[in-house]
């Protein structure tokens, strides 16, 4: 299975794919889509949603895990939505899945803590992945961090039982 996993965020866009093969995780690509602040959201956004049509793309994703929103703040909650919003749009417009994770389930899932600090996540898909270098910065390491939550939960009932509820 190749999962596409996605940090969404209004100047940093993080992406991560993985293959699961034989329960193990390899990372394929890691990278950010960038947006600067001082250009119009309509630019800012479609930046976003280019970077991810072009990954989904190249790299064949059969499904997405996508970070939830989780700001207490209205205003920073509603950025985060946009950007989640036309990354979860290119994912739609493939046709693929999109699955959804709490940041903290994520943490717990691949670190066994759900209040793990950036480093912890960094260290902890560098060992899930193999390779060190996989993490490259704290908006790629989230995205895989989501891409293997995604993975661990697939291989569960758990999952469908969270897919039955909606």
């Amino acid at each position: 299975m190749r999962i596409l996993g996605i940090d969404p965020g209004l100047t940093s866009t993080g992406y991560g794919i993985i293959d699961v093969v034989d329960r193990r995780f390899i990372a394929v690509e890691g990278g950010v889509a960038r947006t600067k602040s001082t250009e119009p959201m309509e630019t800012r956004l479609f930046r976003i949603y280019t970077v991810i049509r072009d990954v989904i793309a190249e790299y064949k994703p059969e499904v997405a895990a996508v970070e939830d929103l989780h700001s207490r703040f209205a205003k920073t909650a509603l950025l985060l939505g946009h950007a989640r919003g036309v990354a979860v749009m290119a994912a739609g417009e493939a046709d693929i899945p999109v699955f959804n994770y709490q940041p903290t389930r994520a943490k717990n899932l691949v670190t066994g803590s759900g209040r793990a600090d950036k480093e912890q996540v960094k260290q902890a898909i560098a060992a899930h992945l193999g390779t060190p270098d996989a993490a490259k910065n704290e908006h790629v390491a989230d995205a895989f961090s989501i891409a293997i939550a995604h993975a661990i939960m697939a291989g569960s009932s758990a999952l469908e039982a969270i897919e039955a509820a909606k």
